[in-house]
């Protein structure tokens, strides 16, 4: 019988001061309620009788144990059997089960890159739409970039004449260079992130432009008039 962990510290005190109060010969009862509370007697209420319930000696072991009590072994499964479990997410739910092969899958991606695109011109061409998009962005951040740069350099300009005059710098001065150093900061970081965004798209439109020469030359040697 398996003890819950809020109840194991009460059962094991009391069952002490039950042996220790018990004669030899005597039982000690182990037996659950139908809150699941776990209590030890030296005899079984009248409605426990039939119920399951494990009997212990007076060293405190189980002599009688009722199994239906006891969860059955968690059943190991073999290390061949665990390499077929389909993998599993970052929450540890088992991902559904793949709908097409590999090799399926990729001929339905070959399939609609065809169908996508006519020509390798237009793999090109989408590719500097997307590019030009994040070009669009970097003008945004290098201008913006430019106005705090200035702003910046402004205030420390004005701090750094008031400590030559003798005057202390403003608390709210200082504030702003603070602000205007965590934005730039930021800003560099979004440049930053749209260099490797542009890297990913060129890389990824290279990929569909290998793979859509390699198709039409597989498909041209297939093709019944060669």
């Amino acid at each position: 019988m398996e003890l819950k962990p809020r109840t194991l510290i009460t059962a094991l005190c009391i069952l002490g001061l039950l042996l220790a109060s018990t004669p030899v010969s005597a039982k000690v009862y182990r037996w659950v309620d139908e809150n699941g509370e776990v209590h030890y007697s030296e005899s079984l209420p009248p409605d426990f009788k039939d119920k399951g319930h494990d009997v212990l000696n007076e060293r405190g072991i189980v002599t009688d144990e009722d199994l239906t009590l006891t969860p059955p072994p968690v059943e190991e499964v073999p290390e061949e059997e665990q390499l077929k479990e389909l993998p599993r997410d970052s929450s540890g739910m088992v991902r559904p089960k793949q709908l097409y092969s590999d090799a399926e899958m990729q001929r339905r991606m070959d399939n609609f890159l065809m169908l996508r695109y006519s020509s390798e011109q237009e793999i090109e061409d989408a590719m500097n739409v997307e590019i030009k998009q994040l070009n669009y962005d970097r003008r945004l951040l290098t201008t913006t970039r430019a106005s705090m740069e200035q702003s910046f350099k402004g205030e420390i300009r004005e701090a750094a004449n008031k400590q030559r005059a003798g005057q202390q710098v403003a608390d709210k001065t200082s504030v702003e260079i603070q602000n205007l150093q965590q934005k730039l900061a930021q800003n560099h970081q979004s440049i930053s992130l749209l260099d490797l965004r542009e890297q990913e798209i060129r890389n990824e439109f290279q990929k569909q432009l290998d793979r859509y020469r390699f198709l039409e030359e597989q498909w041209a040697d297939e093709s019944p008039d060669t």
